[in-house]
């Protein structure tokens, strides 16, 4: 993926996340056909530079998120009750097999989020706030893998 597209996906998630408490209601699962046509809405059309919205966890595997939810603990990025729930679930989610010898894996512990195509989408590209945010919705994914 080009830098623009890493930019531009960037400049899509930033601009999604600060419309406001309604609209990031609207995007729990961070994507999706429906939702990118909301925040495409919300943002004055600022998801459309994607032809559809955000990146999407459902292309994530478990080991993608595993990885990742890892990645978001070590650095930091969720606090209090969501830091606790995020290294349990890494514990529990390292223990299936294959998820830790997943090269999707260690590219969610390196802040790669697997977006399907075999793309990935780098997560150092985010304001801290962002990260947190992107974060969270990651912990809730990986929960509904366990």
């Amino acid at each position: 993926m080009s830098r623009i597209s890493h930019a531009a996906m960037a400049l899509t998630l930033a601009s999604a996340l600060s419309v406001g408490a309604a609209s990031a209601q609207s995007i729990p699962s961070f994507g999706g056909q429906s939702q990118g046509n909301a925040l495409s809405n919300a943002t004055g059309g600022a998801a459309g530079l994607l032809g559809g919205g955000l990146p999407s966890l459902s292309s994530s595997s478990v080991g993608n998120v595993t990885g990742l939810l890892s990645y978001c603990a070590q650095n930091n990025y969720l606090q209090g009750d969501s830091a606790l729930s995020a290294t349990s679930a890494v514990n529990q989610l390292t223990k299936k097999p294959g998820v830790t010898d997943s090269p999707t894996y260690a590219a969610g512990t390196q802040g790669q989020l697997q977006t399907g195509n075999d793309s990935m989408f780098s997560l150092s590209s985010l304001k801290s706030g962002l990260k947190t945010r992107v974060c969270n919705m990651v912990l809730d994914k990986a929960k509904s893998f366990l």
